[in-house]
């Protein structure tokens, strides 16, 4: 058995697995999510993508390889928005891994992101327009646009999820736009998605880069009853963005922090000073702070870690940290794809006892 087989596969039925990877600068999620009542059954999908060869990054295809050697597949690859820390590596991940669908939010990236937009498209053709869904906000479960923009239902295994963002009339509107307007609302273009998973319901809430813009004016209002998640997937990497239009904007927004009520916080970024954004940002935590308790809220980067959360057919919620993952697979100082150690030492898989102890929670 593969280090990625051991950490990333459930040992029993029924658990939805979220894998907060650790990529540096950027966010790569994978998403285990049941299909059956069997051990085994068992699907996986990919929210984001991101490679850029930083020191310490998981190396998706490497990782994706060894994870799949003994049998399964990467079934979905879900997009929030097209830059180059988001789609980065999807080319290499589809030739060498291989995927049968694309959901996205049909934002045309141009500028300096126009190179990687266009390998995303070249990816999207060879996927085919009848395995290309387009991410649209609704108010119902399950619920996708064909990329002929029909409204359909799709189901991924036995949870549900919710297309929070971004509304049909916005994308029509920045698609109007030259390519310079269209960088410059492409946040305000993200997708955001709910999953949903247990009997005693619980949820996971991907917010990729949307910023402030994008929910003061298009989201909250009319998502409200939608928004509340017991873990948040802090957009931008814990940039201001999500609360401030910049660093000297007074009119600080929290009405939707307010209504996501989460408990846990993960933030997909590098240390603040190995970041080039600064990300996350001082005044970010602050305000992140304000609405969750830091027992919750974990930083990729503080420690090198990947975060893995799994909710359960009940609805209990675990969330634990973990190391193993960047030592194999992660990209070593001399940009070696095979990792740092020998798969046989035995690492450390750090579990946040003072979050919830490693126990399921309610």
């Amino acid at each position: 058995m593969t280090i990625a087989e051991k950490i990333i596969k459930p040992t029993q039925a029924g658990i939805f697995r979220t894998i907060f990877l650790y990529t540096g600068q950027g966010e790569a999620t994978l998403m285990v999510i049941p299909t059956g009542q069997g051990v085994d059954d068992y699907m996986y999908v990919l929210v984001d993508s991101d490679k850029d060869n930083e020191e310490n990054e998981i190396d998706l295809v490497y990782l994706f390889k060894e994870l799949f050697s003994n049998g399964g597949k990467l079934s979905t690859f879900i997009n929030t928005h097209p830059h180059n820390d988001h789609i980065g590596g999807i080319k290499e991940i589809y030739d060498e891994i291989g995927f049968a669908e694309v959901w996205h939010s049909n934002h045309k990236a141009g500028g300096k992101h126009k190179e990687k937009y266009e390998v995303f498209t070249e990816v999207l053709k060879k996927v085919g327009k009848n395995n290309e869904y387009f991410l649209l906000g609704t108010n119902e479960l399950n619920k996708i646009r064909t990329s002929d923009n029909v409204p359909t239902t799709k189901k991924l295994g036995l949870i549900d999820f919710q297309v929070i963002s971004p509304a049909q009339y916005l994308c029509e509107d920045i698609q109007e736009g030259d390519a310079d307007e269209r960088n410059k609302r492409i946040h305000e273009q993200c997708g955001v998605i709910k999953f949903i998973y247990g009997t005693n319901p619980k949820s996971i809430l991907m917010t990729g880069d949307s910023d402030k813009e994008a929910w003061k004016e298009h989201i909250t209002e009319y998502h409200k009853d939608s928004l509340p998640a017991d873990v948040l997937s802090a957009s931008h990497h814990g940039s201001r963005t999500f609360f401030k239009n910049g660093k000297d904007d007074k009119d600080v927004y929290e009405t939707h922090i307010e209504y996501i009520k989460p408990s846990y916080l993960i933030i997909s970024a590098p240390k603040q000073s190995e970041s080039p954004h600064e990300h996350p940002h001082d005044d970010a935590m602050e305000l992140y702070k304000k609405h969750i308790d830091e027992d919750g809220i974990l930083h990729l980067g503080a420690n090198i870690e990947s975060v893995i959360v799994d909710i359960d057919s009940y609805g209990n919620i675990t969330v634990k940290t973990d190391k193993e993952l960047i030592e194999k697979y992660g990209i070593s100082e001399n940009g070696g794809e095979n990792g740092k150690n020998d798969a046989s030492k035995n690492v450390y898989i750090g579990v946040q006892t003072s979050r919830i102890d490693n126990k399921p929670m309610g």
